[in-house]
């Protein structure tokens, strides 16, 4: 992964060089600015930028999924939408229930490694999501449906609801959920592994 590192006294103007000398919009990089210790009490500022083009980053994550293909003995298409930080990978196979595995777990460790050889490469926090043939997205749906049901069980019972342990992904998609409830609201409780979730009436 190509990293550009630049530095100048002026701040405001580091950006617009950085852009000049890559010959690429601000949009097309991602890019951190730190100042430099100068060392002496009297020294003028000095400061760094560490950028990254985006279509490096593009380019780093199509070739870390050809060569899981070619591990995996698997043909597997890509396709990336970038939204800012966000990086939406949407994986095609000819054999995706290979590529997404029992309950995702594949699919699940795909995303963890290719996070890591991201974050590894990469000074800059990027957020990875990786889905296979809209997997993740049907699941979600799925489950966003089964918490909204509980939820209208909660307003109509009028009693808590405690639901089994699942991950911080989950529970923030509950949280998230409950704000469109004005009766509803959501608490976490226990820690690692075994925290969970209770779904609680809340009076108007």
């Amino acid at each position: 992964m190509m990293k550009y590192v630049f530095e100048s006294k002026e701040k405001d103007e580091l950006i617009q060089e950085t852009v000049k000398e890559l010959n690429v919009s601000e949009e097309e990089l991602y890019y951190q600015i730190t100042e430099l210790e100068s060392g002496k009490l009297f020294k003028s500022k000095k400061f760094q930028i560490t950028a990254y083009k985006k279509e490096d980053i593009i380019a780093y994550i199509k070739e870390f999924i050809k060569q899981l293909s070619d591990t995996m003995d698997l043909e597997i298409a890509v396709e990336i939408r970038v939204e800012g930080d966000n990086f939406q990978i949407q994986l095609v196979s000819s054999n995706n229930a290979i590529l997404i595995g029992k309950d995702g777990r594949t699919l699940n460790a795909i995303q963890v490694l290719l996070k890591q050889a991201v974050q590894n490469n990469i000074e800059y926090p990027l957020h990875i999501h990786v889905d296979a043939s809209n997997y993740r997205a049907k699941q979600e749906h799925n489950f966003e449906y089964e918490m909204k049901k509980l939820m209208k069980e909660v307003q109509r019972t009028k009693m808590d609801i405690k639901l089994e342990p699942m991950n911080s992904y989950q529970r923030r998609m509950i949280h998230n959920l409950s704000n469109k409830f004005d009766d509803i609201e959501t608490y976490s409780t226990g820690e690692g592994k075994e925290r969970y979730i209770t779904i609680a009436y809340k009076e108007k």
